[in-house]
Order: structure tokens, then sequence, then C-alpha cells
């Protein structure tokens, strides 16, 4: 299996295809499983590194406290245990901070940076939800009553107005073989309210997109539109969709992260 330590920590990844290196990570509470349908198209131009953050998935949940300047220095040590000096960058939510930490901390590491469905920091609004959803994980609600709480600031009207598509998302993270401890969110989610990039972004050299859902509640496009006034040079795009974008359209989100890296899309 592939497992590999870094630092204090065994980290689970996985690859796809071949070429350039391109590292994607997952969110508060998510693991690679939620690249299922982005990794693959990706995998057919790059290198594609998928990996659970410490605390999610099968890497491991040490019940101490977390940082993303940590899970930034995880992702280096991950990508020194797979001889890669240098990669191009995808963090998804949580995911997008840590992505953030990791240009700034180790900027001769990045080649191209790109922040989904993320902010420069937890904003008052971000802070009350997260609050919340660390109150829910001490509660004793069930596994699947988190899961419908938590959905409608992850899917648009949409979906969620779709009783077959809602009820088969939910069973499919209730279901999920892999599933995260309470106090293993709780410090990701602690890590989360701690962090705040915001005087440091004009720092990032690496070329940057920033990709967000118009219907997303949960990190609104005003976090991103501030992204992109705050990295220089950086590339905003406003693409359908909510905090869950590049699940509920993935061939959109796929085609905007291709075209950014350089790979003709067909129309």
């Amino acid at each position: 299996m592939p497992y590999v330590p870094t630092r204090d920590i065994i980290t689970y990844y996985e690859e796809a295809g071949s070429g350039d290196p391109l590292v994607l990570f997952m969110g508060l509470g998510g693991d690679l499983q939620g690249w299922a349908l982005t990794a693959p198209a990706l995998a057919k131009h790059f290198r594609v590194i998928t990996y659970d953050n410490r605390g999610a998935g099968r890497s491991g949940a040490p019940d101490r406290p977390y940082t993303i300047a940590g899970m930034a220095d995880d992702l280096a040590a991950l990508l020194d245990a797979l001889n890669i000096q240098k990669a191009n960058i995808l963090g998804f939510s949580m995911g997008g901070y840590i992505a953030q930490e990791f240009a700034l901390k180790y900027p001769g590491r990045v080649d191209r940076l790109i922040l989904l469905s993320t902010a420069p920091g937890v904003d008052g609004y971000g802070r009350v939800v997260v609050g919340n959803w660390i109150n829910v994980q001490r509660s004793n609600m069930s596994r699947e009553q988190i899961v419908r709480s938590r959905a409608p600031y992850l899917y648009t009207a949409d979906l969620l107005d779709d009783e077959e598509r809602y009820e088969r998302s939910i069973q499919n993270s209730v279901n999920n073989p892999y599933p995260q401890q309470d106090h293993a969110f709780i410090r990701q989610a602690q890590a989360v309210l701690g962090f705040d990039a915001t005087a440091r972004l004009g720092n990032i050299k690496a070329d940057t997109l920033i990709v967000t859902g118009k219907d997303d509640i949960l990190v609104p496009p005003r976090n991103s539109e501030k992204l992109n006034k705050l990295i220089p040079g950086s590339k905003l795009q406003v693409l359908d969709g909510a905090h869950l974008g590049c699940i509920e359209y993935p061939n959109e989100y796929n085609a905007a992260i291709l075209e950014f890296l350089g790979v003709a899309v067909p129309a």
C-alpha cells in the first residue's frame, strides 16, 4: 500500500498518470476519495498524486494540535519521500489554505498554483459556521445526521431538490470505509480557525488560478475575489456550482484546471 512517513505521521497517497507532477489535496473532513471525478481526467496529462491530509482518510490522526503551516510541512515531506522537487499544487477549501502556506514557505517547489473554493483566511461568517460544525461534531448526533446537517453548505439547490441525487450523495459520505474520527475533524477545524495569510499573499510568486462556485455559501465567492486582489497576477474563474462544484460539475472544473496548466481542451 502507498504509505510514507511524513514528519510525525504516516501519510496515505495514490498516484496515476505520468508527466509533470500535479498534487491534489482535499479540505476539512475530506479525503482523497473526493477526487474520484477529477484525478482520472487530469492523469491523462500529468503524474497526479492525491493524498490524505493528517487526520483524514488513511493518514495518521494524532490527537494533538494541527496547524496549516504544519500540514504544509507534511506536503513538503511527502514530496521529499517521492523524490519530487517541484510540482503543480491544487488545494481545495482547507486544502487551499495548505496550498497558500506551501507556496509562501516553499516557493521554489511550486510550479503552478490552483486554489479551489477557498479563502485567504476565515472571516466572521466562516468562524460561525466552523464553530457550529465543531459543536455538532462534539454532540451525540449520528454520522448520518451530521452529514445531512452539512449538505446545504456543500451542494447546489438543484442537487438538494433532486431526491435521488441527494440521497446518493448522503449515502456515499455515510458509507465511506475510512470515516474521520471526531477528534481529527475538530483538530483540522481548529487549524482552519487559526489560519490567515492575508498580509502575506503578495509574496506568492507562482502563476495562480483561483476557482470558485458562484453558488458557494460555505466559502462565498467574495473570498476568491479577495484572493485574486491579493495574489499578484492571479486569474479568477467563477463556475457553476456550490462548494463542491468540482464534484457536481466535474467536466467544467477539470477543463478550467487543464486549460490553466496548458492543456488544450476540446470545446
